[in-house]
């Protein structure tokens, strides 16, 4: 009998909204660190955990303890973050700078993937990249700089996600160099699919090549731990 082979996945890197997955849909659920929060159970969907930037002053520097028991308990954890440095925002730059390198040091430790929130702040995430010099991936979400602020990052072997709104010569420049993921972020009502056939009119590829490129890296910087 001949083996009948699986589609490739469409891989949504990043996302905040659980809404209905299609069957040949994989993502990573990005979850902030709540009293009371839940991982349900759902095949094809995995999870991120991390401190935000934007929330961390509630949450205290007991967070980092509370975050290590859900990485101890839960295995379809697969991503530290979304965690990150956020010049735009209300949150003390020290504290966010602290927390994050608190994070770089578990992302390391534990070998898990870092999602990347960065907002006005490369200079200092390079610097933290040189000082760390960290063997496991780092992923900025969401990506909207020019190609030459995306160029800066490919060098440092940093990956970069881009959901509906991005450079097309940034993206270009990522899935040139084989480090270019796609999300749908916090947009209930928008598809992974759109955003690949989107990016892939940019790339000038069949849509179905991009997946397969996209599904190698998964496979790549998560080792193993996202089955299909």
């Amino acid at each position: 009998m001949e083996r009948k082979i699986a589609p490739t996945p469409w891989v949504d890197l990043h996302t905040h909204t659980l809404t209905q997955r299609q069957e040949d849909e994989i993502r990573l659920l990005s979850l902030s660190l709540t009293a009371g929060m839940t991982f349900p159970e759902e095949q094809g969907t995995y999870y991120s955990l991390g401190l935000h930037p934007w929330y961390i002053a509630e949450l205290g520097e007991e967070a980092l303890g509370r975050l290590e028991d859900h990485l101890d308990r839960e295995p379809r954890i697969i991503a530290l973050g979304e965690a990150g440095l956020d010049r735009r925002c209300d949150t003390d730059f020290s504290l966010q700078l602290h927390l994050f390198e608190e994070q770089i040091k578990i992302s390391e430790r534990r070998s898990l993937p870092l999602i990347i929130h960065l907002v006005g702040a490369q200079d200092e995430l390079l610097r933290l990249h040189k000082k760390y010099a960290p063997k496991s991936p780092w992923i900025i979400h969401g990506f909207r700089g020019k190609a030459s602020t995306a160029r800066q990052l490919l060098d440092k072997g940093i990956y970069l996600s881009f959901g509906e709104h991005y450079q097309s010569e940034s993206l270009v420049l990522a899935h040139s160099m084989d480090r270019a993921f796609l999300e749908t972020d916090d947009q209930a009502s928008l598809s992974i699919r759109t955003v690949y056939e989107q990016a892939s009119r940019t790339l000038e590829i069949e849509v179905e090549d991009l997946a397969k490129s996209i599904w190698e890296r998964v496979e790549r910087v998560f080792r193993g731990h996202i089955g299909w």
